[in-house]
């Protein structure tokens, strides 16, 4: 009898199921809760056919960090065709990961635990390495919209940053103002009042701002802008997250 030849959509998709399945236990027990046994007891699959995806809690955690940032990645290219000027563009990259963290909470905070030296040095090589491969073009995108803006005079790079400084302070930025406004989260005093996609457009515009990247925000309407990407590129987003909160 021949082996039986399962092909590359069959292996993505199960991959997916079992992706899927770990998420909805981290949702509810969170990352410790996490175990491949707990996996396997929810799927039709044997504890051998999760480990020929996944060799260990590990790194699952890390093909979910992958999995989250391609979608990042998609809604950051989308970023790049926004029609608007250079820093317009560059404000629709953090409202894009804004409205990603919104969608995918659980996603979102795997990008820390997936980075520790515990997860990392359990996880495949081949896994580690797109991962680096999958931040490499995340950033890609970032960086075009600062080449435009150098391009069109709208961004003066100041002569002791390179453009990568540059797009990683913005990363660090959005990243950082998400994670401290995160639902997840207890806030101090200090933050509680503060809602994410207000702080989220103050904070780009002080960096922005900082950057000497015109049009400064004195001189914009940036609440129009945030109208046109509810209404134009993130449009699918906003409604998704508007029907999430509805059920909340």
């Amino acid at each position: 009898m021949c082996p039986k030849i399962v092909d590359d959509a069959v292996i993505e998709a199960r991959e997916e199921e079992i992706m899927q399945t770990a998420l909805q236990i981290m949702s509810e027990q969170g990352v410790a809760g996490l175990t491949i046994d707990k996996v396997v007891a929810n799927l039709p699959y044997s504890k051998g056919t999760v480990y020929n995806h996944f060799t260990c809690k590990e790194d699952l955690l890390t093909g979910l960090c992958n999995r989250s940032v391609k979608a990042l990645t998609e809604l950051f290219k989308r970023a790049v065709t926004f029609e608007g000027n250079s820093r317009e563009r560059m404000f629709a990259v953090g409202f894009a990961y804004m409205l990603h963290s919104q969608l995918n909470p659980t996603e979102f905070m795997l990008v820390i635990s997936a980075k520790t030296p515990s997860v990392r040095e359990k996880s495949t090589e081949k896994r580690q390495e797109e991962h680096t491969a999958l931040e490499s073009e995340l950033l890609g995108s970032i960086l075009q919209i600062i080449s435009s803006g150098l391009s069109s005079g709208d961004l003066n790079l100041q002569p002791h940053l390179s453009p990568a400084q540059v797009a990683f302070s913005l990363w660090a930025m959005s990243f950082g103002t998400i994670a401290l406004l995160h639902e997840t989260l207890d806030r101090c005093s200090v933050r509680t009042e503060m809602m994410l996609e207000r702080e989220l457009t103050n904070h780009s515009n002080l960096v922005l701002d900082g950057l000497d990247w015109k049009p400064y925000t004195k001189d914009y309407d940036w609440a129009e802008t945030v109208e046109r990407l509810k209404a134009g590129i993130f449009k699918t987003e906003f409604e998704q997250l508007q029907e999430q909160l509805s059920l909340t």
